[in-house]
This record gives structure tokens, sequence and C-alpha cells, in this order.
């Protein structure tokens, strides 16, 4: 295993590596918010809470594990597919709340925001990795 340098990170791949750091943290916020009751957090609010986090993180490792030793192939595309994924299931998320189910919480929208800092850091690196045809 290589000895990992951040200094060798780009400004894009940190985007990716925080979203996911990120996503973990606010899955611990309130998803559901349910007034003076408290709320549910990523964990307990359904497949489409808790899956786009473990999918952000799986895009910030996959983003991560070049600058460890191990290449991933179609990295950029791979880390756009996750993160792409990950904001169109909190986006069903927030759709599907019903009301008797109480309101959305900070966590899902920071979540949110986190998939889409990802979603913009995995587009600016396609793009900047893509060559022009000869």
């Amino acid at each position: 295993m290589a000895n990992f340098d951040p200094k060798t990170v780009t400004p894009i791949e940190w985007t990716g590596i925080g979203a996911g750091a990120a996503a973990f943290l606010f899955s611990f916020f309130p998803w559901i918010s349910l007034g003076f009751l408290g709320g549910f957090s990523a964990w307990n609010a359904g497949f489409l809470a808790w899956f786009p986090v473990l999918l952000l993180i799986g895009a910030g490792v996959v983003v991560l594990l070049p600058h460890l030793g191990t290449e991933v192939r179609n990295r950029t595309m791979l880390w756009l597919g996750l993160s792409g994924a990950a904001a169109v299931l909190i986006l069903l998320r927030w759709l599907t709340y019903g009301e008797f189910m109480g309101a959305a919480g900070i966590g899902l929208f920071l979540t949110l925001l986190a998939a889409g800092v990802s979603v913009a850091g995995a587009y600016l690196s396609f793009k900047a990795a893509k060559r022009p045809a000869a």
C-alpha cells in the first residue's frame, strides 16, 4: 500500500472525498422532523435515506483509492454515477414524505447539498479527463 500524500489530491477530488464524509456526518442529523417530538436520522428513515448515504460514501472511497495505491478503472464515470444516483434517491425520499410522516429535516437538505457538490466535482473531473478527438 502506498503512502497517502494529501498534496497529490486535487481540489476537485477533495469535493468527492469531502462530500462522502459530510454525507456520513449529515446522516445522523434529522431527516424526518416531527416538531417537538424530535426526528429520525437517515438510518431510521428508510431505504431512500440510508442507501444514498452509502452511495456518497462509496463515491468518496472511489476518489480516494488511487491515492492509496489502488487503481480504479473508469473512476470519474463511477464517481459521477454513484453521486448522481444518490442525488436522485435523496430527491425521491423528499418527494415521498407523506404529511403523516412529518416534514423533511435538515439532514436531508444538507445531504442533498453534499450530493450536489459531489456530482459537480465528478462532472468537472470528467470534463477535465476528456481528451479531444484527433
